[in-house]
Formats: C-alpha cells, structure tokens, sequence
C-alpha cells in the first residue's frame, strides 16, 4: 500500500500534467483561431465592378415580383376589400378584368383546389365534400348568390367555418379571382335539381 507521501507525490505530479494537459490544449485552440473568416475576400453588393459575372456586378438582380419585407402591395385587388381597408366593406365586383383566358385559368384552379369539396358543378357535392360534417355550401344558395366578391376571395385566402385557408396554396391574386370569375359562371347556369 502505498504510503501518505507517495499518495501526496503522485497527486502533485497528476495535477502537474493535467495542468500542462489544458495549457496545450488551450494553445492549439488559440492558434486554431484566425481571422481567415473575418478578412474573406467578398464584394459589396452595390460596388462598381469585378470579375465574377459577365456584367460586372457584384450581385444578381432581384427576382421578377420580388416582394420586400413590409413592402407588400395592399389594396382592393389583394384584399378583397374597399380600399384594401381590412375593416372595409367588401368588394361588389371584381377589381380585375374578365377575360376567356381569365375564366379558363379560374377553371383550371377551380378544379384542382375546389372541386373536391364543393363538387365540379359547385353544389357542395364533390367527393370529399359528401364525407365531410357539415357539408360545403352549394354555390347556388341564395345566400352565396348573394355573396359579395370581396367576399369570396377573402374566404379563399382566410378561409371560413370549417373551410381551412388556401391562401397559401394558391398565391397569385390573379388565380384567386379567376376563381371567382369562374364560380359566378357556375351561378349564371346551375345545375338540374337532384
């Protein structure tokens, strides 16, 4: 068994080499440090000129539509409502002008957003619409017919009930009111009664 000062003499000298252990690791850490990242070569995004593309400039033009944080366009086209007033009344008519290509396009997204719930006709009957409790409104209801149009966009973009928001989904305010466009053509010829 070891005695006292043999215990006390390996301890200095484990203490002694831990401590040189954290002083070299220290070292390398510290030498492992440099500035590299700090003084990288880089361009500014508005300096003159350089080498890296053929216009010479330093940063690519922004993409076509690019919206700004707090920048974004709000107004009767975006919101639906008069003067783009989130408390405002709702939109009468649509903002936008209604063309063939219009109606198509609200067509096309009609189907592959709509249809399933509210049935490709518009009365409420479509195949997932007949599954759910309570069942989507047929647009032939005298109260949708009389729905404003700001109306119907804001519930395509907030959603409604139990009508989750599709905002997301279809982002292009053109595309949601062709929806529109196209839900009130659905109106102008409803289907036979069942």
């Amino acid at each position: 068994m070891l005695n006292e000062r043999q215990y006390r003499c390996q301890s200095v000298w484990f203490g002694r080499i831990l401590r040189a252990g954290w002083l070299i690791a220290a070292a390398l850490l510290m030498a492992a440090c440099h500035l590299d990242m700090y003084d990288q070569a880089k361009f500014n995004p508005q300096q003159a000129a350089n080498d890296l593309f053929a216009d010479g400039a330093a940063a690519r033009p922004l993409v076509e539509h690019t919206v700004a944080r707090g920048q974004l366009r709000i107004d009767a086209t975006s919101t639906g409502r008069v003067d783009g007033d989130p408390n405002g009344a709702y939109l009468t008519t649509i903002p936008i002008q209604v063309s063939p290509e219009m109606l198509a396009r609200g067509a096309e997204r009609y189907r592959i957003h709509c249809a399933v719930c509210h049935g490709a006709n518009g009365n409420g009957r479509g195949q997932v619409g007949l599954l759910l409790n309570p069942r989507p409104p047929s647009f032939y209801d005298q109260r949708l017919l009389e729905m404003p149009d700001g109306e119907y966009y804001d519930v395509i973009v907030n959603g409604r009930g139990t009508m989750y928001a599709y905002g997301y989904r279809i982002q292009s305010i053109s595309d949601r009111w062709a929806i529109v466009a196209h839900i009130r053509e659905l109106q102008k010829n409803p289907p036979p009664q069942n």
